[in-house]
């Protein structure tokens, strides 16, 4: 599935600046899910702001526990969660939340600088039900959007949404999917990041063997320059000759992509 696109201006540049944005929703072959309908609900930040636009309030620190799936978002905050069926090889995404209602329609879009990855770990032995999973288990990378090819641009910069593709060999069964996205900064230890996690039941012939297995939090270090993403000789971000900042100098964070 191509990435939904949508211009950014810069009046939707600055409304967004103050009011960030979670993705609630999942996509699966086109159709876009309603808020939390397959995803797990997260706890707006205590800053007195209405609660969906409080939701969509970064988290902070790599050690944070709140990493693994959102903000307070085990136990289970809405036990009626549905698990979304989906087959192997079908086009996925998780989208942001809706327009809110309560700021005149304004609809959120991908305005933070850096990358998204999408992650599956599979519902542990002896458990039938996602909701009693924490997710502190093994995830294997599914998907992985960073900086476009030949350009100076973030993949998912200005999109409503990070959309891939399930493996087509990923073995049959319930999952919980995860989604990250972070603004990699230039200084240390700042980097905001914004964690969903879906229910979904996965189908197909199966067959892979995903590898390269790491778990939540405490998965990336702060030096790491996925992370911390900035020119040592200057202390800022990288520079090119035009003084844009250097995208061609980020390196992807491991581990690889499972591509089944």
């Amino acid at each position: 599935m191509k990435h939904s696109t949508i211009a950014v201006s810069a009046a939707l540049l600055a409304q967004g600046a103050s009011a960030h944005y979670v993705f609630s929703r999942l996509v699966v072959n086109n159709t876009v899910s309603s808020d939390f309908q397959y995803i797990r609900d997260v706890a707006a930040s205590p800053n007195g702001q209405p609660e969906i636009f409080g939701k969509g309030f970064p988290l902070y620190g790599l050690s944070n526990p709140e990493l693994v799936c959102g903000r307070d978002a085990f136990p289970v905050r809405n036990p009626a969660i549905s698990t979304a069926t989906v087959l192997a090889g079908d086009d996925v995404g998780f989208h942001l939340t809706g327009p809110y209602s309560d700021d005149d329609g304004y609809q959120p879009t991908i305005f933070h600088t850096g990358p998204g990855q999408v992650f599956l770990s599979k519902l542990p032995d002896g458990m039938t039900n996602l909701n009693d999973y924490d997710g502190k288990g093994d995830f294997f990378k599914i998907a992985y959007a960073g900086v476009k090819d030949k350009e100076n641009e973030w993949v998912l910069l200005g999109n409503l949404a990070m959309n891939f593709t399930i493996p087509p060999t990923t073995p049959p069964g319930k999952y919980l999917m995860r989604l990250e996205h972070w603004m990699a900064d230039y200084r240390k230890g700042n980097s905001q990041w914004y964690v969903s996690c879906a229910h979904v039941e996965i189908k197909g012939k199966g067959g892979g063997t995903p590898s390269e297995f790491i778990r939540f939090p405490n998965a990336y270090s702060e030096e790491d320059p996925s992370i911390w993403f900035h020119d040592p000789n200057t202390g800022d971000f990288p520079k090119n000759a035009n003084g844009d900042v250097d995208l061609s100098k980020y390196v992807a964070p491991k581990p690889d992509v499972w591509t089944g």
